[in-house]
């Protein structure tokens, strides 16, 4: 999904998720969440958030017979760009507009559901998206979500106090900055069971942590929040660690996993 306060530019929307998907923490993710999606021959899995589409495809490869992957996702420009990219693939995807907080789908159609970088920019209650997952999960049917903690965000090689302001600023500027750490409970409480958690570390590079932050940063000098002063000296002092082989910034995130309690099994109260 697209990040926080980048503007409404399908194409520049489609580079940064393509960048994002990019980087080699994020790459790294990828087979972590198949594993836990253990895929199956005729299975169906929905694609909540689906972007471009790139996921949704791998996904697909590993299914069989007659499994098919259904892609949602709010933004249209981005489902007709899922669609383009899947011409000629011969893959049994498909992609669809769609509200992840009121899925147009039936209970009990799937049997997994995968959610990564969605549920933060989701705008509503995130739980709401959960319930909907298991919703339209069969009984035994398994959710594999993915999200950061925005407060988990650490920068090293500038000022430490004008450091936990922006980041503060950030998460707060996220609409569900916080959810990363939410995930057990929401999953939990949208009952299913056998809820696994697993933290994933992203390592963001200087050129996409400039990307990152910039747009950000400027909303947070005009609301007055930092003063130019600050923001150019705490820009000057990573420039130069950056430099010297001293910048570091990475996110925490979480890979949380939950089963639809099968026929007779009883959720959590």
């Amino acid at each position: 999904m697209t990040s926080v306060s980048i503007p409404i530019d399908s194409g520049f929307v489609i580079r940064y998720i393509d960048a994002g998907n990019a980087l080699p923490d994020i790459r790294a993710l990828k087979p972590v969440m198949l594993e836990r999606l253990a895929l199956g021959p005729g299975m169906r899995l929905l694609e909540l958030g689906c972007g471009a589409g790139d996921d949704a495809r791998a996904s697909a490869r590993h299914l069989r017979g007659d499994g098919r992957v259904v892609g949602i996702d709010a933004v249209a420009t981005l489902v007709a760009e899922a669609t383009r990219r899947s011409l000629g693939s011969h893959l049994p995807v498909e992609f669809r507009v769609g509200d992840a907080l009121a899925l147009d789908l039936p209970d009990g159609t799937f049997d997994r559901c995968r959610i990564e970088r969605l549920l933060m920019h989701v705008d509503g209650d995130p739980a709401r998206a959960v319930a909907e997952a298991a919703r339209v999960l069969r009984p035994g049917g398994r959710a594999v979500v993915f999200d950061f903690d925005w407060d988990a965000f650490v920068i090293d090689g500038a000022d430490r106090e004008v450091t936990r302001r922006i980041v503060r600023s950030f998460s707060d500027g996220i609409r569900n900055g916080w959810v990363g750490r939410a995930l057990p409970r929401l999953v939990a409480d949208a009952g299913l069971e056998d809820v696994t958690v697993l933290p994933h570390g992203v390592a963001i590079p200087y050129d996409f942590f400039g990307w990152l932050v910039s747009s950000h940063l400027d909303s947070a000098l005009a609301a007055g929040l930092f003063t130019p002063t600050e923001l150019i000296a705490w820009w000057d002092q990573l420039d130069a660690a950056h430099a010297g082989g001293g910048f570091f910034a990475a996110l925490l995130g979480f890979v949380v996993t939950g089963t639809k309690p099968t026929d007779g099994a009883r959720g959590r109260p």
